[in-house]
């Protein structure tokens, strides 16, 4: 019985050694797909942060260009209310001469007032009604200007 007893031993022995091999070799195994596993963790890693970095600075890229047209439109939006200012300021002017103008007319047309206004207090007249004119124009400006500002 000692005989059968060190077969059954031997025989228990080898099988406990064929499934340590085999365990060591699914260790191995998975030990070599567990580091696959994680370089292939790390390069994706790697990528994604590329991308992520790509893209952020396409975002910014895109970003500057769209604030600078906005920009470039705010300066173009400026120069034109400028411009209408400019024009606003000119036609009020014209008006207001136009208005002293036919006012001199009407004073000039009456006959009894004819005879007194002589030419030196005709021009004086003029001058003075256009800086009058001007003086009105370049109110107008300011108040607009307050207006747009």
């Amino acid at each position: 019985m000692g005989a059968s007893e060190d077969s059954i031993r031997e025989e228990l022995i080898g099988e406990v050694l064929g499934q340590l091999s085999h365990l060591r070799r699914d260790v191995k195994e998975l030990s070599g797909l567990l580091q696959a596993s994680g370089k292939q963790f790390r390069d994706d890693g790697e990528l994604t942060l590329l991308r992520f970095t790509s893209r952020y600075g396409q975002f910014l890229n895109d970003f500057n260009a769209a604030t600078t047209g906005v920009l470039a439109e705010a300066g173009h939006f400026a120069e034109a209310r400028d411009q209408l200012v400019g024009e606003l300021a000119l036609r009020e002017y014209d008006a207001a001469s136009a208005r002293v103008r036919e006012q001199l007319r009407d004073v000039l047309s009456e006959g009894g007032y004819r005879c007194g206004i002589g030419r030196l207090e005709l021009a004086v007249w003029v001058a003075c009604a256009a800086l009058g004119s001007a003086a009105l124009s370049v109110g107008a400006v300011a108040v607009l200007h307050m207006v747009g500002a």
